[in-house]
């Protein structure tokens, strides 16, 4: 069968690329895409989906209730509902947003459409070979490089502050262009299959890198009983209350080898715990993959979110980094406590006898988050998280200051219109946060962060404004300030027993400073295809703590149908 390419695929053809050829390719490969099969099953939506956008706009206008926002990807079962949230309150009134229901109508419609709340296909089986395709080119001259050590325990991660963070290798300094295609199988509506690759030709300005490369960037199965669902192989989860946030597992976290176990929507827990409201909870065993220390290390987390209002969401998380190549071994129930953090913390524990068996080796990250819609100042929202490393309770007075890592954002969803919106950010990194003695290749998955990008000892201040004339038409302008601590630390032990650990600057030298603009426009159209622009510029101060200056750029243009 032969499918006609959509009229709204048809001003792509005019934009100025200078691969003609290339996007000749890619319109006949996305006009074989399949966007209008879309049961509402068991199959994850990838975080990376611009469909995220929409129902955290929906959200900030106080359209949505019974959803939790810092636990994702949702099923697109998970999504259906939350569309039929949505049309209800906004049938029924959304408060002291009246004025603003035909605006969030409008946004609600392209997520009615994405999930198919309308035209009763639950339950039908997919097969789509190409459930979603993508085309990026890609433009920059910045560096990567890695983190400055807070106490000679420094993270094998890299990091580029331009970059736009993907799923796979980062982007080669040069210029490129990558095809992703993703894969969906729901025999029914209990279980699926999903997979997603890409194939890169680039020309990097670092010559010993191969100018074709691909990856398998998501392979996973998942099945769900009731409201259970368990996923195995190779995902994305992402732990944050809006994009470009979270501590743990970041809004644009690398994907893990892992097994889950996770609600497919909220539930309300049994008995007086009811007040509580609607609860989820996501358990996650990981992989971390090769590295240079503790190559195949373990990760375990596990993080309980609930919303006891639907303007309120609280959340817990905690992640524990063990095992990997030369770890010291250990027995069930040692390793059992240490998974459990408020019965580990009260026990003695053991690094230094050699008589006795040396306790679980670990790095535990325990922390909380929130979010909160204030209606009587115009819908305001709040959004906060905090997060202490190698968690010690002797350590929890200073959790607001060096040892702990904080942020917060303040989101204006409406600026005298709702198509005008901003938010302000804060966040301050601790100066151990993703690092430990043993395990010294952080919170990482092949080298790259699993948490913020700014890494230990940094802080950063941004803003950004939000312009949404339409359904189909996003700007977003970001001005974002970073600064890079140099100081140097020692870490010891302030008793004989070695049970309290202490870090103490000794040298503070000049920081690195750096100043971003980003300005990304998107344009999408009611049939699933979308376009993104991306450009950036950043001015260094003090780069790499050299004394010198820097100035690079980054551009990108992403064209898409499906996910």
């Amino acid at each position: 069968m032969v499918r006609v390419l959509p009229d709204s695929l048809r001003w792509v053809t005019t934009f100025p690329f200078h691969r003609r050829r290339a996007l000749a390719f890619v319109t006949v490969l996305l006009a074989c895409a399949t966007p209008g099969m879309r049961a509402q099953g068991t199959g994850l939506v990838p975080s990376s989906d611009l469909i995220y956008a929409d129902i955290e706009r929906l959200s900030e206008l106080g359209a949505l209730d019974s959803m939790v926002l810092a636990q994702r990807p949702y099923s697109r079962r998970e999504i259906a509902r939350i569309a039929r949230v949505a049309r209800s309150r906004l049938e029924r009134g959304v408060g002291r947003f009246e004025s603003m229901t035909d605006y969030a109508g409008r946004v609600l419609q392209r997520l009615e459409r994405f999930s198919d709340a309308t035209d009763g296909s639950a339950g039908n089986a997919t097969i789509s070979l190409i459930d979603g395709a993508s085309l990026t080119f890609t433009s920059t001259d910045a560096v990567r490089r890695s983190f400055p050590a807070p106490y000679s325990s420094p993270t094998e991660a890299t990091i580029d502050p331009l970059s736009v963070r993907r799923l796979g290798t980062p982007a080669a300094r040069g210029h490129g262009g990558a095809l992703e295609v993703s894969q969906r199988i729901e025999p029914t509506g209990w279980l699926a299959l999903q997979a997603r690759e890409r194939v890169e030709y680039r020309r990097p300005t670092d010559t010993s890198l191969t100018r074709t490369t691909g990856a398998l960037l998501l392979a996973s199965v998942r099945a769900r009983y009731r409201n259970a669902a368990l996923t195995i192989g190779r995902q994305q989860f992402t732990w944050s209350q809006s994009a470009g946030d979270g501590l743990f597992l970041a809004s644009n976290a690398p994907a893990l080898d892992q097994i889950a176990l996770a609600g497919d929507r909220p539930f309300v827990l049994p008995g007086f715990l009811r007040i509580l409201g609607p609860t989820q909870a996501t358990l996650i065993l990981a992989e971390l993959g090769p590295s240079v220390v503790r190559s195949q290390s373990k990760l375990l987390a596990y993080k309980v979110s609930l919303q006891p209002g639907s303007a309120v969401e609280l959340g817990g998380s905690f992640i524990n980094h063990f095992g990997g190549t030369g770890g010291r071994p250990s027995n069930f129930s040692d390793r059992l406590f240490d998974f459990l953090p408020f019965i580990d913390v009260f026990r003695t524990h053991n690094y230094v006898d050699t008589l006795r068996t040396f306790d679980v080796d670990s790095d535990k990250l325990l922390g909380v988050d929130g979010r909160v819609r204030l209606a009587a100042l115009g819908g305001t929202v709040l959004t906060g998280e905090l997060l202490i490393d190698d968690f010690d309770p002797r350590r929890l007075p200073k959790l607001l200051t060096g040892y702990g890592s904080q942020t917060v954002a303040i989101i204006l969803p409406s600026l005298g219109s709702p198509a005008i919106s901003a938010k302000l950010s804060a966040k301050h990194m601790g100066i151990i946060t993703y690092t430990h003695g043993e395990l010294r290749n952080g919170i990482t998955s092949r080298g790259r962060l699993l948490g913020e990008e700014l890494g230990p000892d940094a802080k950063s201040f941004s803003a950004a404004v939000r312009l949404a004339p339409s359904a189909g038409v996003r700007l977003e302008v970001e001005a974002r300030s970073a600064i890079y601590s140099n100081a140097v630390y020692r870490g010891f032990y302030t008793d004989a027993a070695q049970t309290l650990f202490a870090v103490q600057k000794i040298a503070k030298y000049p920081d690195e400073l750096r100043d971003l603009l980003f300005v990304t426009l998107i344009l999408q159209t009611d049939d699933g295809f979308a376009l993104t622009m991306r450009s950036g510029g950043e001015r260094t101060r003090n780069a790499n703590f050299a004394g010198g200056r820097r100035r690079d750029y980054v551009a990108e243009i992403a064209l898409r149908v499906g996910q």
